[in-house]
């Protein structure tokens, strides 16, 4: 019952605040912040996996994974996929940097 005055109240409110410049920060902000929780939970399905497959392993596969760093690869590039999403997310507003 709430839902239908609701959304419609929320769609009407949206639209007349879409013209100013406040509206607009708040739009990008919102979608900024889906689309970070996406890749937020996206990335932490992908370690969990990582994880849950790696206990499995014998002590001695165990001392390997440990020896070769690979919790410090993985690492590695779960947090490159996620400055790469970042920054493809900021979009044009990254210039680039010039040193002189």
């Amino acid at each position: 019952m709430w839902a239908a005055v609701f959304f419609p109240a929320l769609v009407g409110a949206l639209a007349t605040a879409v013209g100013s410049l406040a509206g607009r920060v708040l739009i990008a902000l919102g979608i900024g912040f889906v689309t970070y929780k996406g890749v937020d939970v996206s990335i932490l399905a992908m370690k969990n996996a990582a994880v849950s497959s790696v206990q499995g392993l014998s002590a001695d596969a165990l001392a390997l994974v440990g020896f070769l760093w690979l919790d410090k690869a993985l690492s590695m590039m779960f947090s490159a996929v996620a400055a790469s999403m970042a920054i493809r997310a900021i979009g044009g507003s990254v210039k680039k940097m010039v040193f002189k």
